[in-house]
């Protein structure tokens, strides 16, 4: 692992099936972490069941962009889909970027030394077309400044999934994870064990795929300076051209927001 600039890289997605991976649970696959979310108290967690009350608002250019659905495995079980499409009006739409994200309450915050768990899942579409060339945010934990890029982010570049932190820096400590391709057509299961600190000293930042450890990082600035106020999205944020693809798709299942 090493320092990367921010979106140098460009990666690649495929697709396969498990059965397994529509539980939206986590299966954790290190035992000696398997009960780790019963140690964090719930601060925030919605299934959608109710509807999208757990957000303080939603960026997009219309209310499609952002709307509950039913899970395409599960019958009764709802979850949220999400979608950007070329030739909309994204020029009112936070800093006029193509984005529909979900903004989680703002009283959820990241308060810096504190030990959070976020977990949640997300579904690429068996129709979705990976294109190398595009990237785009999907999750993030967003400082409260408006400019800047996130103190850590998940992204979608090309086919595979880049997990970054940062500290009040556009330099990002970045790893790939392989492969989002796989991953199409079946639910995978995230969770993020977060202590932000700007300085480094007890920053930890802890990234879970389906119960597998895919990124860690110690002592590595993940929070901006002073800021106690970060906030966590989800949805599509575009950093990229549309390129061959005039519509994208994602859904997004439970979310749980923690801390210890």
């Amino acid at each position: 692992m090493k320092r990367l600039k921010p979106f140098l890289c460009v990666f690649v997605l495929s697709c396969c099936w498990s059965a397994h991976a529509q539980d939206l649970s986590m299966q954790w696959s290190d035992p000696t972490i398997s009960s780790l979310g019963s140690t964090f108290t719930t601060l925030a967690r919605s299934d959608w069941q109710a509807g999208l009350g757990l957000l303080s608002s939603v960026q997009s250019p219309s209310a499609d962009n952002v709307t509950i659905v039913d899970d395409p495995f599960v019958a009764g079980r709802k979850v949220v889909q999400v979608y950007v499409r070329s030739g909309q009006n994204y020029s009112q739409v936070a800093n006029g970027s193509v984005r529909a994200e979900m903004v989680f309450k703002r009283d959820v915050k990241f308060v810096q030394k504190q030990d959070y768990l976020v977990r949640w899942s997300t579904y690429i579409p068996a129709s979705y077309v990976f294109d190398p060339k595009l990237l785009m945010v999907i999750t993030q934990i967003h400082q409260s400044a408006l400019a800047g890029s996130p103190a850590m982010e998940l992204d979608l570049n090309g086919s595979n999934y880049v997990v970054s932190v940062r500290g009040n820096s556009h330099e990002a400590y970045s790893k790939q994870i392989c492969c989002a391709s796989q991953d199409q057509g079946k639910w995978v299961n995230w969770a993020l064990r977060y202590v932000p600190d700007s300085s480094g000293a007890h920053a930890s930042t802890q990234l879970w795929k389906n119960g597998v450890a895919v990124f860690a990082t110690q002592g590595v600035p993940n929070a901006y300076p002073g800021d106690n106020d970060a906030y966590l999205k989800m949805g599509i944020y575009l950093l990229s051209p549309f390129q061959s693809l005039n519509q994208i798709t994602l859904l997004f299942g439970e979310v749980t927001i923690g801390q210890q």
